[in-house]
């Protein structure tokens, strides 16, 4: 029987260390559609990247630069803030498509 698979753990030791992960859900393709109507307007398309990266980040046990835990950043898009260029990369390019690490 056929099973939809649209939420993926991955290893993030490369920004995060020994034993990191994150949890994902799938990118729709409405939302890429909706974001790339945004960054043919005005607005910031930063923002709205950032914003929609933040709503599928489901789980993650990522830490700052003091060692404590980040908090998720559904609603909270400060959090997105503390995040390296590296980190945003990695979890943009697995959001994408990347390559599932168990």
């Amino acid at each position: 029987m056929s099973k939809r698979m649209t939420v993926r753990r991955y290893e993030t030791e490369e920004v995060q260390g020994e034993g990191s992960y994150v949890v994902l859900s799938s990118l729709k393709v409405g939302e890429v559609r909706k974001l790339r109507k945004q960054s043919d307007g005005e607005g910031d398309e930063v923002l709205a990247g950032l914003k929609m990266l933040s709503t599928h980040i489901l789980e993650w046990n990522w830490v700052d630069d003091n060692d404590k835990d980040l908090p998720l950043p559904k609603g909270k898009i400060a959090v997105m803030d503390e995040l390296t260029n590296e980190e945003v990369e990695l979890l943009s390019e697995l959001l994408i498509g990347g390559n599932e690490k168990k």
